[in-house]
Order: structure tokens, then sequence, then C-alpha cells
């Protein structure tokens, strides 16, 4: 706090006194840091963008152009349908509920973000700094908001197949709508996701964004370990044996094994549902596969939480650090699907081998995607997860578009992250 007695802004002697804070509040008196801020997310910007080459920006074009052609034919004939019965206020009606749920998507996206933001702030670095809090819980607003982005192009496809069936003021006024529901959705979204977060701090005492800054996962604390002891193995088995180890202590690597292993468990359950044998293979299967999408996710957070500097010295090939993630997909997947055939009650047995068949393809070739990127994108594991849950996402929208396509897709995925391995030695960062 500022002490009392001299004239605001100079010390005792009459000089002018150094920029204080009150360390409670946080709050900084430097005007500029708007402009510092600005700074900050333009060079933010500028750097995502060289990351991509040109044929990943073609690709993404592509891609883009690709969904919003799908969702303006899948918008323009039930719309049509929908004005013919009710008349152009009921398709005015209609957008505006499609407008609606395409912000609150957006909102679901940011609320994510948000909170995967959380849980990895660098809290002590901003607290730190002569910074606000609340002008960096601005900054984390505009990062939450990023995956929300994604959501305009199919949004504003689904508004433009109103084209000549609704009035073009009212696609006007659905477009203001839409722009106003989705800033006000990420904004709300977000700010419960840090309210939550904000919670499981322990400075009950402190503003809420301090709260928040101050609530950032530590380092756990260093414990005693028992000596290790040599063993003469293969490299892959060593490795395998070191993910093991990282994935039981707590570490980024341990909630996505529990969330796969949770979400096998809940298709074992699907098995003993009131419903139809037929129904609850479906319903198995539909938890099955966001299980090896989990699996997937782990291998990208093992492959790329070793550092390069410790790892490229040793004695592994290509084979090795791809073969170690590999049996350890294959073993959890071949676990689950043993578990799933014996419970198949009401099946044949020819139905029940065909699960184990069938699904382990499927299983392992969305699990081995994961585990691909992340080899090519060593060590880049943020970049790695979102073009993996990306591409799976385009994955299922072509199955949508065309039965068996999202299959040709993945398949694609494969292939071409399987042509990169070779360039595995070489980080994409270089």
């Amino acid at each position: 706090m500022v002490p009392s007695g001299p004239a605001p802004g100079q010390s005792p002697c009459g000089t002018p006194a150094p920029i204080l804070y009150n360390a409670t509040r946080m709050h900084t008196t430097y005007p500029d840091q708007s402009a510092a801020f600005s700074a900050l997310e333009r060079r933010l910007a500028e750097r995502r963008w060289r990351a991509l080459d040109g044929r990943s920006r073609a690709v993404f074009a592509a891609l883009t152009a690709l969904l919003s052609g799908f969702f303006f034919w899948q918008a323009r004939v039930p719309l049509d349908g929908w004005v013919r019965s009710h008349g152009t206020l009921g398709g005015a009606q209609w957008l505006a509920v499609a407008m609606a749920a395409w912000a609150l998507v957006a909102g679901a996206l940011a609320a994510w973000r948000q909170d995967a933001l959380a849980t990895r702030v660098p809290g002590s670095e901003w607290l730190a700094l002569p910074v606000d809090p609340a002008r960096v819980m601005r900054h984390l607003l505009g990062e939450s908001r990023l995956p929300a982005f994604a959501v305009i192009p199919p949004a504003l496809a689904t508004l433009v197949a109103g084209a000549g069936l609704v009035p073009a003021w009212w696609l006007a006024l659905l477009a203001a709508f839409f722009a106003l529901a989705w800033i006000e959705c990420t904004r709300l979204a977000a700010a419960a996701a840090r309210a939550i977060a904000a919670r499981r701090s322990r400075h009950a005492a402190l503003p809420a964004p301090v709260r928040l800054l101050a609530s950032a996962r530590q380092a756990a604390t260093a414990k005693k370990r028992r000596a290790p002891r040599w063993r003469a193995e293969g490299g892959w088995r060593a490795l395998q044996r070191l993910d093991l180890t990282l994935t039981r202590t707590p570490g980024p690597a341990q909630p996505r094994m529990a969330s796969a292993l949770a979400l096998v468990g809940v298709s074992l359950a699907m098995w003993f549902a009131a419903a139809e044998p037929l129904q609850r293979r479906a319903l198995a299967f539909a938890a099955f596969l966001p299980a090896a999408t989990a699996l997937g996710a782990w291998a990208i957070t093992r492959t790329c939480g070793d550092p390069a500097a410790a790892m490229r010295p040793l004695p592994l090939s290509l084979a090795d650090t791809w073969r170690a993630r590999f049996v350890t997909l294959a073993a959890v997947l071949g676990a689950a699907l043993v578990a799933n055939a014996l419970l198949a009650a009401g099946l044949p047995l020819g139905a029940r081998f065909g699960i184990v068949l069938t699904w382990s393809a499927c299983g392992l070739a969305v699990a081995a995607l994961g585990l691909q990127y992340g080899l090519t994108l060593h060590p880049r594991a943020l970049a790695a997860e979102n073009l993996y849950f990306g591409w799976l996402g385009v994955t299922l929208m072509a199955s949508w578009m065309i039965p068996l396509l999202g299959w040709i897709v993945l398949a694609a995925g494969l292939v071409h992250s399987g042509v990169r391995l070779r360039r595995w030695w070489t980080s994409e960062t270089a």
C-alpha cells in the first residue's frame, strides 16, 4: 500500500515515486496494458498463421468449404419444407433456433478451452508481472474463443440456406442475432468455466481473477524413490515400462488413461441395458470408439512428453518408439474387446467373434492415428492433439454425409501421418 504523507506520485523527498500497486488487488498503474496485450495477441496470431504451411492452409480451406457445403444442403431441404408448411415467419423461426444452437455449441467449445487453459495457466508468471489480473482474464477469454471460431463457417452456411426462402432483411437480423449470441455465449461459458476453476483454489480471500491464477497446477513435490534397478531388455520394452510408470504417477498422461478406462467401463455397462441385443451392441460400440480416442490422446501425451534432449541420444529407433506405445494401445483395446465379447449376451458366437474382429480394426486405427501424430509433431503436444481431434471430427462429419466415407478419411489420415514418420528424427519445429 502507498503510505500517506507526501503528494501522490512523489516520494518523501519530492522525487517521482516508483510505480506501486496493491498486492491484494494486483491493480497496476501502467497505462499501456491494452497496447501490450494487443501486441501480444497480434504476434500470437501471426505466429500461429506462419506455423501453417501452404498445403495445410489449402487443406483447411478445402475442409471448411466441404463442411460448409454439407451443412448448407442439410439445412436447405428441411427449411424449404418448413417454409412451405409454416410460412415465411416459420422459416425465420427455424433459422433462429438453428443460430441459437450454433451459438450454444460455440459456448461449449469456449468453456472446454477455458477449462483446459485454467488447468495449465502459468499463474506464477502472470502474478509476478505488474499486470491487472482482470486484463489477464480478458486475454484468456480471447484464447478460449479460438476453437469457437470453427462454428462460424457452418453457421453462416446454415443461414445462407435461407436465401430465397426467407426475406433478406430477416437474414440480416438473424446474422446480427448470431453474432451477439456467439459473443455472449462464449463470454458466459468461459466465465462459468473460470468460476468453477477458481472455486478449486484454497485462496478464498483473494479476488476471483487472482484466485484463478493462484490455483494453477503446481509442480508435484519431489518424492524419495528407491534406487534404480538395471535390467537387460529391449529398447521398446524399457520405453513401454517408462510409459506405464509415468501413467501411474500424477501428470498429463494419467487423466487421459483414466478417461479411456472409464469409457471402456461405460462400454461394458451398456450390455446390461434393458434393450435388444443389437441395440446394446450399438451402445457399447458408441462408447468403445471414444475410449480408443482417449487412448490416442494418451499416446500423444506420452510421445510428446519426453524431452528431445534426453531421448535423442538413446539407442532407440523409430520402430522402438512406435512399438512401445502401439503394444500398450493394443493390449488395452484387446482386453476391452474380449470383455465386450464375453458380455454380449443374446448374440451368437459368430457375432461375438465379429465384435473382436471389426471393432479391433476401428479402435486400433483411431488410437494409432494419435500415436503417429504424436511422433510426427514431437514435442508439440497441443498441436498434435488439435490436429488429432480435428481430423477425427472431419471423419465423423464425412460418415454423416456419406456412409463409410469417414473410414476412408481416417485411412487417409493414417497414410499421411505414416508417410511423415520417416521424418520423426527431425522435429517439425526445426
